[in-house]
């Protein structure tokens, strides 16, 4: 994930200094954002999880 957003600012950067395609840089940071939606889906299950087992009878 932090590559993907390394990724998105160095083609943000290109587009800024007028080497970069505007396409590119949208479809960077849209993969950037599906990283981090997937990610926090991942840790909320992680955490319901958690949860459910701590309310498990010993």
């Amino acid at each position: 994930m932090v590559d993907s957003g390394k990724t998105s600012d160095a083609k943000a950067m290109d587009v800024v200094n007028g080497k970069g395609d505007m396409v590119d840089v949208v479809t960077a940071i849209s993969q950037t954002e599906l990283a981090m939606e997937t990610m926090v889906t991942v840790r909320d299950r992680v955490i319901s999880a958690y949860e459910e087992i701590m309310r498990m009878p010993i």
